[in-house]
């Protein structure tokens, strides 16, 4: 028989609700192209270098809102004197559901990660430079790369000085490349 091992919730905003220009302006939110991702990952193997998968954990409450957004309070809510008939949540954190989410969580991401001593692609925004690795962002997944666990460990250590993150692993060893 199947067992539940884990239960997981998150908390969306019905972004379906939401009105251009009032509630949010832009959409768009870059991902790193899988041509460069491609090539990231043969020059990796080429150079011997390590690399390992980070995934940014709730990526998109790290970021505050941009504008005021507001949603009704969920069902199972309780708190006394509070009903969804006489009272509404203001988000101060950026939402799953949002139209803007993404760009949003992108864009804080990117200033970020260039405050903490990255160099931005000027050939694809979701490429970083640090020293002598890379790091390639997905949405809130990345790959990062460098020659050694040493330089590798460092990038993770000034990642998770602003970021939550976990370490999902070495990406090669996933991928089953040697």
């Amino acid at each position: 028989t199947q067992e539940v091992y884990k239960h997981k919730a998150r908390l969306n905003i019905d972004g379906g609700k939401q009105i251009y220009g009032v509630h949010y302006w832009e959409t768009y939110a870059p991902v790193v192209a899988w041509p460069v991702v491609r090539f990231f990952l043969v020059l990796s193997l080429l150079k011997d270098w390590k690399s390992r998968q980070l995934d940014f954990v709730l990526a998109y409450t790290q970021a505050d809102v941009e504008t005021d957004l507001y949603m009704q309070i969920p069902t199972g809510y309780c708190k006394p004197g509070v009903s969804a008939k006489t009272h509404a949540l203001k988000l101060v954190k950026n939402l799953y559901g949002q139209k803007q989410a993404g760009r949003v969580w992108n864009k804080y991401m990117t200033e970020k990660v260039v405050k903490l001593g990255f160099t931005q692609s000027l050939a694809d925004e979701c490429v970083f430079y640090y020293r002598n690795s890379v790091i390639l962002v997905y949405t809130d997944d990345c790959i990062i790369m460098g020659p050694t666990d040493k330089e590798l460990d460092r990038m993770v250590k000034k990642l998770q000085s602003s970021f939550k993150i976990t370490e999902e692993g070495d990406l090669c060893d996933y991928l089953g490349i040697k």
